[in-house]
């Protein structure tokens, strides 16, 4: 199974993802790695989502998905965020795929924290 040519995605925390979506569409595909980018940007700003998937030494299965968003300040500097996601799947069967989105999703709920991001606050005002 593939992705979608077109992945649609919110701004907004998990509890309410049905506005401020941005469209980003596939820009580039090979095997193990697709690229898409929202168009209609003037360079150098730019919305890119990367998901892409190798073999690790250990015959570990890393999979990456990837934001990149570049935005200009007032002096015309380009700066860029990076935001991703690393799932490291052993080759040891113990792991199964519900494993895998188990763990994710206790993540993305440690993110969001019932939908306030109160730990995504705290993470950037380097709260440990």
């Amino acid at each position: 199974m593939s992705l979608a040519t077109s992945q649609t995605l919110s701004k907004d925390t998990a509890t309410d993802v049905d506005t401020n979506t941005v469209v980003y569409a596939l820009r580039a595909a090979d095997i193990g790695r697709s690229e898409f980018s929202v168009a209609g940007l003037t360079l150098p700003s730019e919305k890119k989502l990367t998901v892409s998937h190798e073999v690790g030494k250990s015959l570990e299965q890393r999979h990456l998905v990837r934001l990149d968003r570049t935005e200009v300040d007032a002096y015309g500097v380009p700066a860029t965020i990076s935001t991703y996601v690393v799932i490291v799947r052993p080759s040891n069967t113990a792991i199964t795929a519900a494993i895998c989105i188990e763990e994710v999703n206790r993540l993305v709920d440690f993110l969001i924290e019932g939908g306030s991001n109160a730990n995504v606050t705290a993470i950037l005002n380097n709260e440990v």
